[in-house]
């Protein structure tokens, strides 16, 4: 007998607020927070979260946070902002144990291929020790020139037109 293995699902759905206790833990998790210290301080985890939706809210109001479910599962979230002529990648990740995959590579490829036919560029910061900067530059960013000493660079991707 000869098995065939399906491919794994990846959709997306809206992010509600009761979403935000896993989100919260995913967030840590990106950070590198230990979590013996999370439990030990639970409000240095508050503060941050807090710091971060704040900003989010203030800078990109309308920026929307969807989980990214494996299986109906959820193992990551992105948050975008879609502006008139570039889409701005807030914050994209994945679980740890999900990495490595190619689940970020195939929700990136949906995202360009998104903002490709909207004739949108794509944005992002990205932490200078982030080994995902070879997937972004596989995808098409690139640093861009003010950024390229700092700790956190700027990328961007500019729209591909297709025959």
């Amino acid at each position: 007998m000869i098995e065939i293995k399906t491919p794994e699902v990846l959709t997306k759905r809206a992010a509600s607020a009761a979403d935000e206790p896993w989100m919260r833990q995913l967030f840590a998790q990106l950070r590198g927070l230990d979590p013996a210290m999370i439990a030990a301080c639970p409000g240095l985890l508050e503060q941050q979260w807090q710091l971060q939706q704040r900003a989010f809210a203030s800078h990109y109001p309308e920026a929307r946070t969807e989980l990214v479910l494996l299986d109906d599962a959820p193992i990551g979230l992105i948050t975008l902002h879609e502006g008139a002529s570039t889409i701005r990648v807030l914050e994209i990740g994945l679980e740890a144990r999900y990495r490595g995959h190619g689940y970020g590579q195939r929700l990136l490829g949906d995202l360009t291929r998104h903002a490709d036919r909207q004739c949108k560029a794509l944005e992002l910061a990205v932490m200078g020790h982030n080994p995902a900067i070879r997937l972004y530059q596989r995808l098409g960013f690139r640093t861009l020139p003010a950024s390229a000493d700092q700790v956190q660079l700027q990328m961007r991707r500019d729209p591909v037109q297709r025959d």
